[in-house]
Parts: C-alpha cells; sequence; structure tokens
C-alpha cells in the first residue's frame, strides 16, 4: 500500500493570511472558525500547490508563496510555489512569471505544480467544493470512461475549480457505467467497490432512512429506497443528494486515478479535501457523517473545513484545528490540531468557544425579556402580562425565565388587589 498523506500547508502573502503553517494528522481534520478566517482559503492554498491553473481564484501579495508537504511513498517532498513566481498580480489577473520550486530544506524534495506529474505521479488529492446538488440529465447509455493518466491530469489541473464548484463528474453517469460493467470479468474491481457502496449506503444515512440504491431499470434512471418509498436519483434531497456526491465523487477518483490493482477503496490511500462537509446534512446526520466516511474509506485522510458543533463533537482528540476570528489572524503565525476532543462539550461550549459566537441567545427571546423586565421595574401588571404572553409564543414550555415572570406578575397582581 501507498503512502500518501498531506502533512502542512504553508501561506505567505496569500489572501488573508501574512504568514501561516497549518500543520495535519494522518487521518481527519476539521477546519472550523467563525466566518471569514480563511477555512476555504487553506483548502484554496493546497489545491493551488498541485495546480497550474486556476490562480485567478486567489488574491496574493508581491512576496507570496505557497506550498504544502506531502509524505509520498516512503519520501517526503514539498511542492508549490517559492517566490518571485509571479509578474503580475492583479485581483483576477495574476500571472505566472516561472514556476519557481518551493523553498527547500534538508530531507525533503522541492517539487513546482509543473513538476509534479513526473517526480509525484502517482499523489493526486481530490477536492469538493461546497456546492452539492444533482440536476436531471437523461443518460443515453454507456460512457466511455478516461485512462489513469487523462484522469490524473484533469484531477490537478481542475483542482482549485472543482473547490468552487465549477468543474465535477458525472456522478449520474458513472453509476450508469457501473449498471453495464460490474458483471465482467475485466471488472473486478469496480464490482467490488460497488458491492461495499450498495452495502455502506445505509449506514450513513440518519437511522430510520432506510437509505438504499435498488436498482438501475431500462431508461436508465437509479432507483434508490429512501424512508420506506422509492424515488430517482435527482428526487433525493439536498442533505440526500450531498452525501452521495461526497462518497460516489471519492469513488470515481479512486477507480479513475490509480492503475488496475490498486483501486479498491477499502485500501486506497490519499487524501480528500471538502469544504463545508455539513452543508445540507441534518444535526442527526452530522452526528453520523465522520463515522460514516471512516467505515467506507479507512484508510484515506481527509482535510474538511466545516460549521457544525455536532460535527466537531464527533471528532477524536487531535482532529480538530482551531482558527482564531479574522481580527487576530495576523498574530497567528501556526495552527495545528487540538490534542483534546470535544465529545463532552455542548453545543453552545463549542459555539461560543470554536465558532466565536459572541451571544448563544435569541434576539427575539431577548428583546421580549427586555420589555418584560421594565414592566415589573415600571410595577405595570397588565403590561407585564402582555409581555408574558408574548415570551410563551416563542419559548419552551418549561422556561425557567417564564415562571419567574409569572411569579412576579402574581406578586403584583396582589398588591393591586389590596
Amino acid at each position: 500500500m501507498k503512502m500518501k498523506k498531506i502533512e502542512s500547508v504553508h501561506m505567505k502573502g496569500f489572501r488573508q493570511f501574512d504568514s501561516l503553517d497549518v500543520y495535519f494528522n494522518d487521518k481527519f481534520n476539521f477546519i472550523a472558525g467563525p466566518n471569514g478566517c480563511g477555512k476555504t482559503s487553506i483548502l484554496t492554498a493546497i489545491s493551488h500547490c498541485f495546480s497550474t491553473q486556476g490562480h485567478t481564484h486567489s488574491r496574493f501579495s508581491k512576496d507570496v508563496e505557497f506550498w504544502t508537504d506531502i509524505a509520498y511513498n516512503n519520501a517526503l517532498f514539498r511542492v508549490g510555489l517559492g517566490p518571485d513566481s509571479f509578474s503580475k498580480l492583479a485581483y483576477r489577473e495574476n500571472t505566472v512569471r516561472q514556476w519557481s520550486r518551493p523553498l527547500k530544506i534538508d530531507g525533503r524534495n522541492a517539487v513546482a505544480p509543473t513538476n509534479a506529474p513526473e517526480e509525484i505521479p502517482d499523489f493526486v488529492p481530490l477536492f469538493i467544493g461546497a456546492q452539492r446538488s444533482i440536476s436531471y440529465r437523461q443518460i443515453a447509455g454507456l460512457k466511455r470512461e478516461d485512462n489513469q493518466e487523462k484522469n490524473k491530469v484533469n484531477y490537478r489541473n481542475q483542482a482549485v475549480k472543482s473547490l468552487y464548484g465549477e468543474w465535477d463528474q458525472d456522478v449520474k453517469q458513472w453509476m450508469v457505467n457501473r449498471y453495464f460493467i460490474i458483471d465482467k470479468d475485466w471488472a473486478k474491481e469496480e464490482a467490488q467497490n460497488w458491492e461495499h457502496l450498495i452495502m455502506m449506503l445505509p449506514s450513513i444515512g440518519p437511522l430510520d432512512s432506510e437509505f438504499q440504491y435498488l436498482r438501475t431499470e431500462r431508461e436508465l434512471e437509479p432507483i434508490f429506497k429512501l424512508y420506506g418509498k422509492e424515488c430517482y436519483l435527482e428526487e433525493l434531497s439536498a442533505g440526500f443528494q450531498a452525501i452521495l456526491l461526497i462518497i460516489a465523487n471519492i469513488f470515481i477518483w479512486v477507480e479513475g486515478t490509480n492503475v488496475e490493482g490498486s483501486r479498491s477503496v477499502k485500501n486506497a490511500t490519499g487524501t480528500v479535501l471538502i469544504d463545508e462537509l455539513d452543508v445540507h446534512l441534518h444535526p442527526e446526520w452530522q452526528f453520523n457523517i465522520r463515522s460514516g466516511l471512516a467505515a467506507i474509506f479507512p484508510n484515506l485522510q481527509f482535510i474538511v473545513t466545516t460549521h457544525s458543533p455536532h460535527l466537531l463533537s464527533t471528532a477524536n482528540p487531535g482532529e480538530v484545528i482551531r482558527m482564531p476570528s479574522s481580527r487576530y489572524l495576523h498574530e497567528c503565525k501556526v495552527l495545528r490540531p487540538d490534542v483534546r476532543s470535544f465529545a463532552g462539550w455542548s453545543t453552545d461550549q463549542i459555539l461560543s468557544e470554536i465558532m466565536d459566537v459572541k451571544s448563544l441567545d435569541n434576539k427575539l427571546h431577548e428583546r421580549l425579556i427586555a420589555n418584560a423586565l421594565e414592566q415589573v421595574e415600571q410595577s405595570n401588571a397588565k403590561g407585564l402580562q402582555v409581555a408574558i404572553e408574548a415570551l410563551k409564543q416563542i419559548s419552551h414550555p418549561n422556561d425557567t425565565v417564564i415562571v419567574a415572570l409569572t411569579a412576579r406578575l402574581a406578586t403584583l397582581q396582589a398588591a393591586a388587589d389590596d
């Protein structure tokens, strides 16, 4: 089994980062923090390291440099661009002057993106963006799939575009292709992968969803079962489409970029980077997605961004990378996975301390309580009664604030009767 993993990424003069190094572990990495702190930018920097295209997606400073340190086939590499690589630096108009290799250190081979296909030929990360939905298209039949070398070129060149939803694989066509080929003698690995996918699908949905693939019919429309009913691929809810796209894209990538004999998803190594893993997923589902991906792809490394406290609570020790808010980003030079687990933290604690949410109170709830307290201050029993009724419309039946205010109302009414 070939070792393929990303160890760290370095960014200088890249987007909002003056200088930042981020280190990753071998399995799951959850990049979390407040909006605007640069979670997606970290994935983008990594995508630039492997691609010769897509530089117009980013803003660079004149001293820009970025590289990714990787482990590959029992050797260490640094792939990316060193200083003085760009001749023109303007928003959406960046132009490469020379493909400068990144700064070399002892024990690590420095590789520019243009040299990656020769020097690290099988290191091809998969980037999956946050835009995940399936629009209907009619499939005419079996479509010839590109060979391994062409697929690797495409995944490298389209890395940045993949992250921003401008290039993706045709999941429906891939499913129809498997319908046609899995019984062929030459497609044993594809057949084994397909069986693995069908067997594992029920485990990645919410517990009562009964999510499973049923069949592909004469019209070449994949049929699924969901909550006891049959539905077409495009009829799946946004959450099921999102997770199916992630899983199917990983299958396509594993089969498309590895040589025959190394295409088993259960044995595949490499790195999958996903922006906003939790997008479209119900909170109950967010609790299951990490374990589901680990079960289907036990040897892959995942680097994902997330806003979900539920997802972070499922992370093992050493899997959460906490980013500071943008106003403190210039003070941060190095980020490493937190050694702790947050399994015992409440949602509110994760939101406030990791996501930097300043107030967890509902704003309408806050205003209504403030109004009720004002009525108490003025000894206005009638006004307090109206305020309590308004609070009851939006609050939990056992809200202790309402209980306390109701007791205060009784006191005011008793005083008025006297």
